[in-house]
């Protein structure tokens, strides 16, 4: 990924080795000849900065430095600064595995006088130096460089625009070596609006956009992938129109734009048809007229497997898979191959290319598991240090304004003191005595009641939190104490009936099975206590991790069968399709559970049913739990989900299952309601974030 960005960033500000149509098809060494036999007859330090200036972007790439370093200095003499420091920055371009060069391009820029142009080359060699700095580091010195990036970026003190830039931009570079997650996308978003503040900073720009197009695309944001190449395109266009930075005639963008146009149509999903044909298009005209994007175009292939995709052509897009894609230029994209693999193997009956693409796909998709994985837990180490720091920060702001509150304490005391001074002169020293008293008693009786007000909250507080812990941990106690007494009458219950007589058995079985099913209410109360006592002092343990939810269904549904009265059937509903999601699978479990006892408790005839279906267009799932038992009246269909609340005082039970139910389903990030217009009975709905 690293070597991939950087040839990207480097190939959005480099001329390529030779010019594009507009030259009528001369070489760029044969211009390079011609400005080489002009340069001794330039007159003037303007005519010899022009003429190097082109010199530089027609001579080969190992050439330019010698070259560039003359109309730098050109430049100087010239006294324009604006060419000079363009110069610098493509001299960094070139020196970005250097850290000596970039270093001595810094200091050059930062000796010229405080402009905006002055402040986007600075900028712009910071961050090509942050680059050079994260790909040539240990990973202990990537370790210790992130931790002080968090640090700088949580300090109190105030940055300029262009420093904040080159510093969170190091911060998004060390956080993409260990983390391409949902933190590498928040700081990208808050670098990228920092950059847009600074619309004129073309090089800067340019150098965000290539590393926001590729870390978006690969966490696939697939909008703001596409989003940041737009606005490259943006940045070509007025590169070569001279609207923006030093243009040049012997410039040309083409494979710039074709490397774009293809990693636009890799969204072919997301874009309209009018814009596919469109990239497509102009990318295939790169590749008519410019060497690099047809050399590039040979080995990769991208823009037609895309097109042929798009146009759903997947005979002939598996015959360009099969072309191109085990090519190493490809093979940052691997997956997305496999996948477009299956998709037309599918679609043309392809089993053989079917089953070897799934089994590589489904080896690739684990090991990018095994990686999120360790992504995620160095993303979490990373989250704890920026509260840690966000904490430190907090301490010391505090201690700041306690500071300032002293301050200002003192400096009312002194003005207080003050005025006293300019009242004994005023007026006789015995009324002033006499009010000195009265102040110092009333400051004294204000003191004495704020350390009573004081002492009085803290011993509230602790009540309050002692009180808090008996409260949980007589629930708990209570669970483990009533358990297993409840579980021992079960059990002394089933051996009374044993060691009874035959005739006796069917008759005591019957007072037994009242028993169970008592103690049976009396642990689901208890539960439901312990449960809710665990959600208000916020110690619900939520592990979240892909789940099948027809396996939930059907287990929900067999814990449940005893329950179900004679003449009632219990059913999941048919034709589930495999659905995973992630959750917790033991709280929606519980949560399953809870709403089948409830439809179990009151349904007397009918059947009840547990099923989901898939909303797509909202990117989530709804299982369902009806009834056909006496119903719910919607008046009441908020008032059900209260504590201690019960339609039927008659029922077992004290009314907070399905309090418990939604509050864990809020855990989970979804929604419990009651299904209003379902007439046949109840009807629960449990709705999920497809994830």
């Amino acid at each position: 990924m690293k070597v991939r960005l950087l040839v990207n960033i480097l190939g959005l500000l480099l001329p390529l080795a030779c010019l594009g149509a507009d030259t009528s098809g001369l070489c760029l060494q044969q211009v390079a000849d011609s400005l080489r036999k002009k340069l001794p007859f330039a007159t003037t330090a303007t005519d010899s900065m022009r003429i190097l200036s082109d010199l530089f972007d027609a001579v080969p790439r190992d050439k330019r430095d010698s070259v560039g370093v003359l109309a730098y200095e050109a430049a100087m003499r010239a006294g324009n600064e604006t060419v000079a420091l363009d110069m610098l920055r493509n001299l960094a371009n070139i020196h970005f595995r250097n850290d000596s060069l970039l270093i001595l391009d810094l200091e050059r820029a930062m000796l010229f006088p405080e402009s905006d142009s002055r402040s986007e080359t600075i900028t712009f060699i910071r961050m090509l130096h942050n680059m050079y700095q994260v790909r040539y580091a240990t990973p202990e010195e990537r370790d210790a460089e992130l931790h002080r990036l968090l640090a700088e970026v949580n300090n109190v003190r105030k940055q300029d625009v262009y420093e904040q830039i080159a510093t969170l931009h190091a911060l998004c570079l060390y956080i993409g070596e260990c983390s391409q997650g949902e933190l590498l996308s928040a700081y990208m978003q808050k670098l990228g609006d920092l950059v847009e503040s600074v619309p004129d900073a073309y090089s800067v720009r340019n150098c965000f956009y290539v590393q926001a197009a590729i870390v978006y695309t690969q966490n696939e944001e697939f909008s703001k992938a596409v989003e940041a190449d737009r606005h490259l395109l943006e940045c070509i266009d007025k590169l070569e129109s001279g609207e923006q930075g030093f243009a040049r005639k012997f410039r040309n963008y083409d494979g710039n734009r074709y490397v774009i146009y293809t990693r636009l149509l890799a969204n072919y999903p997301i874009l309209t048809d009018e814009e596919v044909e469109t990239y497509y298009r102009e990318a295939m005209r790169m590749v008519e007229r410019n060497e690099l994007s047809r050399q590039t175009n040979s080995v990769s292939g991208r823009p037609q497997i895309f097109y042929a995709m798009f146009s759903k052509n997947y005979a002939e897009a598996l015959d360009l898979i099969g072309k191109y894609g085990a090519m190493p230029y490809n093979a940052n994209i691997r997956r997305q191959i496999l996948r477009m693999t299956i998709e037309c193997a599918e679609a043309v009956g392809d089993k053989e290319a079917l089953l070897d693409a799934s089994r590589e796909y489904n080896s690739l998709l684990e090991k990018v598991l095994d990686d999120r994985m360790v992504e995620k837990y160095k993303e979490y180490e990373i989250v704890y240090d920026i509260h840690r720091l966000k904490a430190e920060h907090s301490r010391a702001t505090l201690m700041m304004q306690h500071r300032q509150l002293l301050m200002a304490v003192v400096c009312a005391v002194v003005l207080l003191v003050l005025l006293v001074v300019v009242a004994v002169l005023w007026r006789r020293s015995r009324g002033l005595a006499r009010r000195n008293a009265a102040v110092s008693d009333e400051l004294r009786a204000e003191r004495d009641n704020l350390r009573l007000s004081q002492n009085e909250l803290m011993k509230a507080r602790d009540e309050a939190r002692q009180a808090s812990r008996i409260k949980s941990d007589f629930i708990k106690n209570m669970s483990s104490e009533v358990s297993v007494p409840l579980h021992t009458i079960n059990e002394y219950t089933n051996l009374i009936i044993d060691c009874s007589e035959a005739g006796m058995k069917s008759y005591l079985r019957h007072f037994a099975d009242m028993v169970a099913q008592s103690a049976d209410v009396l642990t689901t109360i208890v539960n439901d206590v312990l449960n809710l006592s665990e959600i208000d002092s916020d110690s619900l343990h939520v592990e979240k991790k892909p789940s099948q939810l027809r396996y939930l269904c059907e287990i929900a549904a067999d814990s449940v069968k005893h329950r179900v009265k004679s003449g009632v059937s219990l059913k999941v509903a048919e034709g589930l399709p495999d659905v995973s999601v992630v959750t917790d699978p033991q709280r929606i479990l519980q949560v399953l559970v809870q709403l089948l006892k409830n439809a179990a408790k009151f349904t007397t005839e009918g059947s009840i049913e547990i099923g989901f279906k898939v909303d797509d267009g909202n990117d989530r799932v709804e299982i369902y739990v009806s009834d056909s038992g006496p119903g719910i009246p919607p008046d009441f269909s908020e008032r059900i989900f209260e504590r201690f609340v019960k339609l039927d005082s008659n029922s077992s039970g004290i009314g907070i299952g399905l309090s418990v139910a939604r509050l864990v389903t809020e855990r989970l990030g979804g929604v419990l309601e009651l299904d209003t217009d379902y007439t046949g009975g109840a009807r629960f709905v449990i709705t999920l974030p497809v994830i």
